[in-house]
């Protein structure tokens, strides 16, 4: 056989096949395009697992209709101009370089609008051609829609494991990127349910708990300075482990990374029976210019340019940590002051720890009662109950089709409408659902709007509650009551109320 060149039509084939090896890897590149364009709020769709659909919608910068076509192009970038950019990438990926490879394996929808647009761009794409460019209206960012991955590639399409299997890796990607950006809302919908949403929270540790239960059973947390390398991490204690490693998560100056040789050092810190596994989510931040992450293609796997150094530091973060009691102390200011008498119900005796905590004593056991969370619950079931509904007139026209089942049930939730022929133009919306959402929730409206309403409330709620740290004992009391006249377990998100400690078990831990 004869040497040939191969046609560049197959070399982007091929190429693309090097990044995008399946659905979650499409969510993986698009996600993290949304990042870069500063997104604060990202929603990831799919259908059958991601081989029909995976959609990406965020409130990013946006492209404007040139950068967007430039975008799909191989080897484009808003984010290296020179060969040493390469050695200190702080960006997650190439705005355009996973593009172009996910446009050459499927058939894709790009809606992207820039701030200094009026209107946004609709790039219609397939098998790495352009197909359609036009104009639509949309609020700024960008939604890419990506179907029937690998459509042009029989194989490979074939190849794609079962619809639960690829579902369950989108998941996970997911997962990765909302435990480390806490200050994005997410939302993960499959087959129009859904799955997961993810409001933001003051910091990492706490997004962690909302997403690993193993967790909230009891965890560790530590923030270690050491010169040029931070290490931060929030860990199971050695008593609680899973019998794999799906609880392990490495993050490198932001960015998910597997590491044969950072789960060695954890294995070997833990010190674990065979086939048992920490849960942690660990946080190291380095220099990027000692730092290769163009190992592999999808940059999952970083190689440390002073690993022995990075190995010792952890190992000995970890040991050091690990040796920490996981339970926690509870420390308070003027505890004679602070104790107060619930006259509504006497067989109990509360008070405020740190202004953030309600520590009950009855007669069963100790309540330790997170007062930010049960505000958020109080809320949240409080506008549900219509005795908060306030409605605010839109500032731009939306027109949209519903039912008479719809728009009716709508209007209960303080939605208002006007006809226009065969269409409604909505004229206001509830105040919790900010304008820049209401494109989106119409989109969504037929296959669930009450759940995803519902969603909104529960951030709402979250935002008008007071801010834990910031709670007095008057505000403090009333929620105390509130607890044992309703007994809420959990808030709107998920989060535990409260965390219950038996007299028996504080007996047999101080060994009575």
């Amino acid at each position: 056989m004869k040497i040939k060149r191969l046609p560049e039509s197959l070399i982007r084939k091929i190429a693309a096949g090097e990044v995008i090896h399946n659905p979650s890897f499409v969510v993986k590149e698009l996600i993290e395009n949304s990042l870069d364009a500063q997104a604060t709020r990202i929603v990831v769709e799919v259908e059958n697992g991601g081989k029909n659909l995976v959609r990406v919608s965020d409130n990013g910068i946006g492209m404007t209709k040139e950068e967007v076509l430039l975008a799909i192009e191989p080897h484009t970038t808003s984010k290296i101009e020179s060969e040493e950019d390469l050695h200190r990438i702080r960006t997650y990926g190439f705005r355009g370089e996973a593009l172009a490879s996910i446009v050459q394996v499927s058939r894709v929808k790009i809606v992207t609008r820039a701030k200094e647009g009026p209107l946004a761009s609709l790039v219609l794409a397939s098998a790495g051609k352009v197909e359609g460019v036009s104009e639509t209206p949309r609020e700024v960012g960008t939604t890419v829609e990506v179907k029937d991955l690998f459509f042009n590639l029989p194989v490979r399409r074939k190849s794609l494991k079962s619809s639960s299997i690829e579902l369950r890796m989108c998941r996970e990607m997911f997962e990765r990127f909302a435990l480390v950006q806490n200050n994005v809302d997410f939302t993960f919908v499959s087959d129009r349910k859904i799955v997961y949403s993810f409001p933001t929270t003051e910091n990492a540790f706490e997004r962690a708990l909302l997403i690993l239960e193993d967790l909230r059973k009891a965890h560790i947390t530590f923030e270690e300075d050491l010169s040029d390398l931070k290490i931060r991490g929030i860990i199971s204690p050695r008593e609680i482990t899973r019998p794999n490693r799906t609880g392990e998560y490495f993050y490198v100056n932001g960015r998910f990374v597997i590491s044969e040789e950072l789960h060695e050092v954890l294995m070997k810190a833990y010190d674990l029976p065979k086939r048992r596994y920490p849960i942690v989510v660990l946080f190291i931040e380095t220099d990027p210019e000692k730092l290769d992450v163009n190992v592999h293609p999808s940059k999952i796997v970083v190689k440390f340019l002073e690993e022995e150094r990075v190995k010792r530091a952890l190992e000995e973060v970890l040991t050091k940590n690990l040796a920490k009691k996981w339970y926690r102390s509870i420390t308070y200011e003027d505890i004679s002051t602070r104790m107060l008498s619930v006259a509504e119900s006497p067989s109990y005796r509360w008070f405020l720890v740190r202004k953030k905590y309600a520590l009950v004593e009855t007669e069963e056991a100790l309540l330790f009662i997170d007062l930010h969370a049960l505000h958020e619950r109080a809320i949240y079931e409080e506008i549900l109950s219509k005795r908060m509904w306030k409605s605010r007139k839109l500032t731009r026209r939306i027109v949209v089709n519903l039912s008479s089942e719809e728009r009716e049930k709508l209007e209960e939730f303080g939605f208002s409408f006007q006809s226009e022929g065969k269409s409604l133009v909505v004229l206001e919306v509830p105040e919790f659902l900010t304008e820049d959402v209401v494109g989106e929730f119409f989109k969504e409206v037929s296959w669930g709007s009450t759940k995803m309403l519902k969603e909104k409330i529960a951030l709402a709620a979250c935002k008008l509650a007071t801010k834990s740290g910031d709670f007095d004992e008057k505000t403090a009391s009333k929620l105390v009551n509130l607890y044992f006249k309703k007994k809420y377990e959990r808030c709107p998100h998920g989060r535990p109320v409260a965390f219950r400690i038996s007299y028996e078990d504080l007996d047999r831990f101080f060994e009575r």
